[in-house]
């Protein structure tokens, strides 16, 4: 837990550190990247320590945006907006989730597609509400009693905040004896129900608070963005976290993190080359599916681990021992 409390210390001292080195579009990007890895840690954390792979996350990112564009008209405080947004989110990941958790593999992502996509109709045709497909600008800025929050270091922080602050709350969560039932339930559901576990009751609560994470972050993208339409709800979204997630690493928490960072950081860099940057970001994902299993994260542990010295201490670990045993 030492080495977990040194890691997460060095991301909040390159947190404040970055605005300081980035010019103004580094910094939006950064921005960008803090709020969206909101989203894939959410979304990380079903598909790593449950295996529940979702194709309908993106409803509940986009319920938390929603509810601050749509309470932010009548409601300026930030506090409650923010609230509000958790628990439209929680709820409807808690209700959503006692039936589709009795569903396993395809039938649960089918199943998450079709939520997701009612969500995104009802969004779409309730224009005089939620403004349709032309969407709907947010009237209400962030304000934590020091005054709006409209620069762009300004919101930059607060992105970075909201992101180590769910960070921090899934690293206590993962490494809590819930966290651990719910990866065991993973790795053997039927020896956790023989040992007593109500394991339906676990993939809940990990599916509740995915959601409820989810819901923070699309809060954070309203504020940040001014602006929200029915896209945040559509079945793409959702795939673009799955893609994030997949990249960077499933089963850890650094994974979702770097997958997000590679795959905006690409994106600007080969949209600004090519119409279709689609195309070569497909290529890279197959890639990944087919010979990176594990993600970016597990293929740099596995050359770290192979590096010259390693191998060396490796060597006369074995030596030893060997010596140890004729001795």
């Amino acid at each position: 837990m030492r080495k977990h409390a040194y890691f997460f210390l060095a991301m909040i001292i390159m947190v404040l550190v970055l605005p300081l080195i980035l010019s103004s579009f580094g910094t939006n990007l950064a921005t960008e990247i803090f709020f969206m890895a909101v989203f894939a840690l959410s979304l990380g954390l079903i598909m790593g320590y449950t295996g529940l792979v979702s194709l309908g996350h993106a409803a509940f990112f986009g319920t938390g945006a929603y509810t601050v564009a749509l309470l932010g008209e009548h409601i300026g405080n930030t506090y409650v907006l923010l609230l509000a947004a958790l628990v439209f989110s929680g709820l409807l990941a808690l209700i959503s989730g006692a039936l589709f958790i009795r569903t396993t593999g395809g039938y649960f992502l089918m199943i998450t597609l079709a939520f997701g996509q009612m969500l995104f109709a009802f969004a779409f045709k309730m224009k005089s509400w939620t403004g349709g497909a032309d969407g709907m600008q947010i009237s209400v800025s962030p304000d934590f009693g020091f005054g709006p929050i409209t620069s762009t270091h300004g919101l930059y922080y607060l992105a970075g905040v909201g992101f180590l602050l769910c960070y921090l709350l899934l690293l206590l969560f993962v490494n809590s004896p819930i966290g651990k039932i719910v990866k065991g339930i993973m790795e053997n559901e039927t020896r956790m129900k023989a040992l007593g576990y109500q394991t339906r009751n676990y993939k809940l609560i990990a599916y509740s608070l995915s959601g409820t994470l989810a819901g923070f972050g699309g809060a954070l993208y309203a504020f940040i963005n001014s602006f929200v339409s029915p896209d945040l709800m559509f079945w793409i979204f959702s795939g673009q976290a799955l893609i994030m997630v997949i990249v960077g690493g499933v089963g850890t928490l650094l994974g979702p993190v770097v997958g997000v960072v590679f795959f905006i950081i690409l994106q600007n860099y080969v949209s600004s080359y090519t119409e279709r940057w689609q195309l070569i970001m497909g290529i890279i994902f197959v890639a990944f599916v087919l010979y990176g299993r594990g993600g970016i994260v597990q293929l740099v542990s596995s050359l770290w681990k192979k590096r010259p010295g390693k191998g060396e201490d490796a060597n006369v670990a074995v030596e030893n021992a060997k010596n140890k045993q004729i001795v």
